[in-house]
């Protein structure tokens, strides 16, 4: 660990850092943003009707941060079985090549989620079962 003086250490911000000063051990930094934050996660929904339609998809899944919630159910009904495999697979190398993991949620659905993501797959609640909890 390197000791660094809090002058120095505040010259490393480029933005307005206001000091509360007190006879505390720690000091308080409130930095002000201009711009509001970037997100750490996107969560994005789309819906895959033709085999173009994985285009942007699979730029969202290399930037590493997007959770992608992808309707596949008018590709499968208006494109055939060999259009939905093509798209899948499409879609798969991608996640594989970004080391996400692709989950097929019911028939219609599919989800892919960034490395850093866990998702745990359980047994289906019903109606009835949530209202007994």
């Amino acid at each position: 660990m390197t000791n660094l003086p809090i002058d120095k250490f505040l010259n490393l911000f480029k933005k307005n850092v206001n000091i509360e000063s007190s006879n505390s051990d720690y000091v308080e930094l409130e930095v002000e943003q201009k711009d509001k934050p970037l997100a750490k996660i996107y969560v994005k929904y789309y819906s895959v009707v033709k085999f173009e339609d994985a285009s942007p998809i699979l730029n969202d899944i290399r930037s590493g941060y997007t959770l992608a919630f992808i309707k596949i159910k008018e590709l499968k009904e208006k494109g055939g079985v060999e259009e939905l495999k093509r798209t899948i697979s499409k879609l798969k190398k991608s996640a594989d090549a970004a080391e996400a993991q692709i989950i097929g949620i019911d028939e219609d659905y599919l989800l892919i989620v960034p490395n850093f993501v866990k998702v745990e797959k359980g047994e289906i609640l019903r109606d009835k079962d949530i209202q007994q909890q």
